[in-house]
């Protein structure tokens, strides 16, 4: 059975940041509390879902946007994004991967059927996770976009940052999570391996990690914040 659209329900402006009135609705589904959650419950979620880094969106059946943090929102602005904006509707940016979103979509709304879709390309592959939410009939569906990359470019910079990393030793942390051997650190900075290497014992000692491995790994799992609203700074904490 179709579901019918929760109302209110008004479409957010992809440019600015979500006003209490209009996160409410869509909350409501998140939070399984209705107005009981109260206004303050609601603002704190809204905040929260900005500060996650990962493209989180809710859509009804027929892919109108209902609600998205601001992960979303900036992938849906940038002309690169796997996913962008048809006035309301959610669609995939590559047109072969418009047609098995929808279909996702519709089968989450109709069925209550969790997917996982392709959105991305050869050169930018790319899943979106499909949730249906509010239980049987299902009120709306959650998009959750996937990382772009294992490890994020914030994620690498906040933790050189936050170990004390220089530039240099921040930018082969950089390389290295991009899956580059030493030696391909050295042709990509023009500098000697012998100097990658060094640079490679000073951010092991610095972070306490072991190995290589090691050390992407403990960047790969960091938790998703992002630094673009304006954060206070990151601190350190016990290994």
């Amino acid at each position: 059975m179709l579901i019918e659209t929760p109302a209110p329900c008004p479409t957010l402006p992809s440019s600015a940041r979500p006003e209490l009135a209009s996160l409410a609705p869509a909350l409501d589904l998140l939070l399984g509390a209705g107005a009981e959650a109260g206004p303050v419950l609601h603002q704190l979620l809204g905040q929260a879902l900005d500060e996650l880094d990962y493209g989180l969106a809710i859509v009804n059946r027929q892919g109108r946007l209902m609600l998205a943090n601001h992960r979303a929102r900036t992938l849906f602005e940038r002309s690169n994004g796997v996913c962008q904006l048809q006035i309301d509707r959610v669609v995939a940016r590559h047109p072969l991967r418009e047609e098995p979103l929808a279909r996702a979509i519709q089968a989450a709304a109709q069925q209550g059927r969790r997917g996982l879709v392709a959105v991305g390309d050869e050169d930018r592959p790319q899943s979106v996770a499909v949730v249906p939410l509010g239980g049987q009939p299902v009120q709306g569906v959650l998009l959750v976009f996937g990382k772009a990359q294992m490890c994020e470019a914030l994620s690498v910079d906040h933790y050189a940052r936050v170990h004390g990393l220089t530039h240099a030793e921040g930018m082969v942390l950089a390389a290295l999570c991009d899956g580059d051997t030493p030696t391909e650190v050295a042709q990509r900075f023009g500098v000697a391996v012998s100097t990658v290497r060094s640079q490679i014992a000073a951010i092991r000692q610095k972070t306490q990690c072991g190995s290589i491995r090691e050390l992407v790994r403990r960047v790969a799992v960091l938790p998703p914040i992002v630094s673009a609203l304006g954060r206070g700074p990151l601190h350190a904490g016990p290994h």
